[in-house]
């Protein structure tokens, strides 16, 4: 084998490993999901800054714990007590705000979401602080 034919299939054998070494974490995967909040929906996302699990309402919701938000692909996580982001992608019109409660069935309300307003961080909207994490129903007012 010629000098450069050895040379030309050592390069060929290194190209996939700083390719493999330049791949982008599996955390990068997870996108901004406000982009995933159809229009007339309220979402709710596991992550600050609208990252890592969403689930998308169209109506109220008097308990979280047998929801789960998505990924963005099959993985199912419990929503209950899960929310750190949200966007109210809702229709205007009444009713089109969100209350969101601290405990099932609409109980001591923690955070008011107008029409068309997402929170990047729920506890820097809060009035019952914490509140990140801590949200187990909604309903549309």
């Amino acid at each position: 084998m010629s000098k450069l034919a050895r040379l030309a299939a050592a390069f060929s054998f290194l190209v996939p490993l700083v390719l493999v070494g330049t791949a982008q974490p599996a955390s990068a995967a997870y996108y901004d999901m406000r982009d995933y909040c159809g229009s007339g929906y309220y979402c709710a996302m596991g992550d600050a800054n609208w990252r890592g699990c969403i689930a998308a309402f169209v109506g109220n919701d008097a308990n979280y714990a047998n929801d789960g938000c998505y990924d963005g692909g099959a993985i199912r996580y419990e929503l209950d007590n899960r929310t750190s982001s949200v966007y109210n992608n809702g229709y205007v019109g009444a009713p089109d705000d969100i209350q969101s409660f601290r405990h099932p069935n609409y109980v001591e309300m923690i955070w008011f979401v107008p029409q068309g307003t997402w929170y990047s961080f729920v506890d820097n909207w809060c009035g019952a602080l914490p509140c990140n994490d801590q949200a187990s129903s909604h309903r549309w007012v």
